[in-house]
């Protein structure tokens, strides 16, 4: 008889009620299989919540009026939804009835078929080509050291736009979308910030930057081109440029790592210190000798890439039909696709499916899918659009098609509802033998 799997005395900030098994102890593998077979290889995941201290929440994640402020987190308002990240992230926030940082916080976990958690990462572990395919499990080990699923799939919502900053060494791509953003017109007003200007020389740059918490504001937003976004289409951003996304809610891809520089030291949400604008660099991107030397920073800034005069253009990703997944019923576009600095870093796919249609779903790859409206089922996992949800409760909206499904042929997707299904699927880096868009 299997070991039962032993339980962590930790519990998940949103879900208190919810057992979180160890996946250092013994009986893993039991736990895995009992999670393939519930739903024919598509797991359930839990909705992750994160506030950011210098972050005001958009409310448009969903989350019922009091859910947005929990009581434990020293004012701080949750703005975030974690969906797919094989790692805990880091906001700063602590988590006044254990005064220390939210366990795993951000970390995706997986609901067994006896209701316990477990993260999705413990479960890569003990068998990442059951999950993830032999190619992911390749692909990880050789970038990460391990295998992990490469990608993070979040949403960030914000009142205000995000502080201008940059990634040393992590890309990302947006999908700004109708279903996110209800009641938003076409013609909004909603920019985001990105590189520089052409005409903004290094020494102003600089001097921008030398002015960081010693005046009324630096100024680097006045020095950046402002681009409106527009709804249901993509676009990437590569690392090294600077900006300032929108504050409408964002759907956001980006490798498996979290590291940044804040250039901005005042927002509508307050002022940000020259010693936190370095505090998520990684020493191996920028070293922690060279913080609040401004010269240093200036020698670093990729100015080119920065002041492209085509930036928004190249970066761009009109929706486009995906023929492959098209089907009677079935309206497939692709969001994001194409090339990203060289190779294919990511893409992401919404389906729609009218009431009564269904489709075989079986991609090149696993992927990470969440539901943007509608209810109907993927595999053996019912799927349901929710509005008001309250922190602590368990909503079937997010999942995961692994290997084992797509060996079996797939999973068939049905809506079972009377308004459309609108799901939207997250592919890693290298998923389709020929990359969507080319």
């Amino acid at each position: 008889m299997a070991a039962s799997p032993s339980i962590l005395a930790d519990k998940l900030h949103e879900y208190p009620q919810q057992d979180v098994i160890d996946g250092a102890g013994d009986g893993i593998d039991a736990v895995l299989d009992g999670c393939l077979n519930q739903n024919g290889g598509v797991l359930q995941l839990l909705h992750r919540y994160a506030g950011r201290t210098f972050c005001t929440p958009g409310k448009r994640i969903r989350l019922d009026e009091k859910s947005y402020y929990p009581d434990y987190m020293g004012g701080t308002g949750l703005d975030e939804i974690w969906m797919c990240c094989t790692v805990p992230i880091v906001t700063g926030v602590i988590d006044t009835r254990t005064n220390k940082a939210p366990f795993r916080e951000g970390e995706a976990h997986v609901l067994t078929p006896d209701g316990k958690v477990i993260a999705l990462q413990d479960l890569i572990t003990a068998n990442p080509e059951a999950v993830m395919g032999e190619k992911v499990t390749a692909f990880s080990k050789e970038m990460f050291g391990k295998a992990t699923w490469p990608i993070v799939s979040k949403k960030f919502d914000n009142l205000n736009p995000i502080p201008n900053h940059l990634h040393w060494a992590k890309w990302e791509v947006y999908d700004i979308n109708s279903y996110d953003n209800p009641g938003v017109s076409p013609s909004h007003y909603h920019t985001t910030a990105m590189g520089l200007y052409p005409f903004v020389t290094k020494d102003q740059f600089l001097d921008c930057m030398k002015q960081f918490g010693k005046g009324e504001y630096n100024g680097i937003r006045h020095l950046a081109p402002h681009t409106m976004m527009r709804l249901d289409n993509g676009f990437t951003m590569p690392n090294g440029v600077l900006h300032s996304p929108t504050d409408l809610c964002t759907h956001e891809l980006h490798v498996t790592m979290d590291e940044h520089f804040l250039a901005e030291d005042v927002t509508l949400d307050g002022r940000i210190s020259a010693e936190a604008a370095f505090y998520a660099c990684r020493e191996e991107d920028y070293p922690k000798s060279r913080h609040e030397d401004w010269d240093y920073l200036v020698d670093q800034f990729d100015f080119a890439t920065n002041q492209d005069p085509d930036f928004v253009m190249k970066n761009s990703r009109p929706a486009i039909t995906a023929e492959e997944f098209s089907a009677e019923g079935v309206d497939a576009k692709w969001i994001v696709y194409g090339e990203l600095l060289g190779d294919q870093k990511c893409s992401i796919l919404r389906l729609i499916l009218k009431p009564g249609a269904k489709m075989n779903f079986c991609p090149e790859c696993p992927t990470m899918f969440h539901t943007n409206g509608g209810s109907g089922r993927v595999g053996g996992l019912a799927v349901n659009y929710n509005q008001n949800m309250i922190l602590g409760e368990l909503y079937s909206e997010i999942g995961f098609i692994t290997q084992v499904a797509l060996n079996n042929g797939g999973v068939e997707i049905e809506n079972t509802g009377s308004e459309p299904l609108v799901l939207t699927f997250d592919f890693p880096q290298n998923a389709h033998s020929k990359t969507p868009g080319t």
